[in-house]
């Protein structure tokens, strides 16, 4: 079944791409996959390889050497939530923003969804964060028995998540394929964007917190990626439900850029093959 292209609104974005494309989809999902793990020994066992390095490297640093993180329990399970969160959330975004480029080819050849292309990108490193929760959530109810009454949240708030990535990914994927530069800028931002966010540190346990607390509410709203971070470190390590304003942000600004991503994909999306 095809998506009848002159029934796309341009003032409101169109899901037909999920049932009518659907086996192009898993098509492109399981390529993805086929393609990132290609002659691989240990296959998708490698993605959880980095993150439990640099967990190691950084509680190391942090926790033992430096004693900055005395005050954060259970720290190597504190960066390990933080680093399924950005992982997923950085190379998500990251391939997402070059996947037209990559996928030039198909997409001048024939018409469909160009949408699919970003989609199937982000939807497959969802079986590596997948790895990466499996691994987690079992040691957190281990060393926090609590947490199983709030474990089941992280399902919603990794879904927002998504969305969020999602919206990115399109947006980004096209302003790609029109300014070539979008991709490697976005490289060379994504390391001041890791320090900015409470991977490694928790917000309120900053020396200067309680002085700069209008610095502290930038951080955590400013940064798009942060509202998740902590919403999913609090119901899969800390045993507690996130405030109204924090949940309201998670719940509201991942499925909202999602709409505008969509939107803006399928707004330029029959420009696409003619830059490419």
């Amino acid at each position: 079944m095809a998506v009848d292209t002159a029934a796309r609104s341009p003032l409101l974005p169109s899901f037909g791409w999920l049932t009518g494309y659907g086996e192009l989809l898993r098509t492109l999902f399981r390529r993805e996959l086929r393609a990132r793990y290609k002659g691989s020994g240990l296959g998708i066992a490698w993605s959880i390889v980095y993150p439990l390095a640099m967990m190691g490297v950084y509680t190391l640093v942090f926790s033992v050497l430096w004693k900055a993180a005395g005050n954060i329990p259970h720290y190597p399970l504190f960066v390990l939530s933080g680093l399924a969160v950005w992982s997923f959330f950085q190379v998500s975004v990251q391939l997402g923003t070059g996947s037209l480029l990559a996928g030039a080819e198909l997409i001048k050849k024939v018409w469909f969804p160009r949408e699919l292309v970003p989609a199937s990108v982000v939807l497959a490193q969802t079986i590596a964060a997948g790895v990466m929760f499996a691994i987690l959530i079992p040691a957190s109810l281990i060393v926090v028995p609590e947490t199983a009454r709030t474990v089941a949240l992280v399902i919603p708030f990794f879904a927002a998540l998504l969305c969020l990535a999602l919206g990115l990914a399109w947006m980004l994927s096209v302003a790609n394929v029109y300014f070539r530069d979008v991709e490697h800028l976005l490289g060379v931002l994504f390391l001041p964007w890791f320090f900015l966010t409470p991977v490694l540190y928790g917000l309120e346990q900053l020396p200067a917190a309680g002085e700069h607390r209008w610095l502290i509410h930038l951080l955590r709203y400013g940064n798009p990626v942060t509202p998740y971070v902590e919403g999913i470190r609090a119901v899969v390590l800390q045993a507690t439900v996130p405030g109204a304003s924090l949940l309201a942000y998670i719940f509201l600004v991942g499925p909202l850029v999602a709409l505008l991503g969509l939107w803006v994909m399928q707004r330029f999306e029959d420009r696409v093959a003619i830059e490419l």
